[in-house]
């Protein structure tokens, strides 16, 4: 007997705003992340925060467009890689 595909469910409400909750919060560490890149001339430490950038941008795209969609308007994400 062959299964029958079932059609794509919407999200519920509150995972989608936990979702926009975690987006926005990796949005702002990013943006911390940034800044103290900018502050830093050890090289290591440079790498590392390049590093975690790239881990961290990968995060916020896992949260992907329904997270975004959920946030309240005017909380757009400033650093979408």
């Amino acid at each position: 007997m062959a299964s029958v595909p079932l059609a794509p469910q919407p999200l519920p409400a509150a995972l989608l705003r936990a979702a926009a909750v975690h987006h926005r919060l990796v949005d702002a560490f990013i943006q911390l992340t940034r800044t103290e890149l900018a502050r830093q001339r050890d090289d290591y430490a440079r790498d590392s925060l390049n590093e975690l950038l790239d881990v961290l941008k990968a995060q916020l795209v896992a949260y992907g467009s329904d997270a975004v969609a959920a946030r309240p308007p005017g909380m757009e994400a400033a650093n979408l890689p």
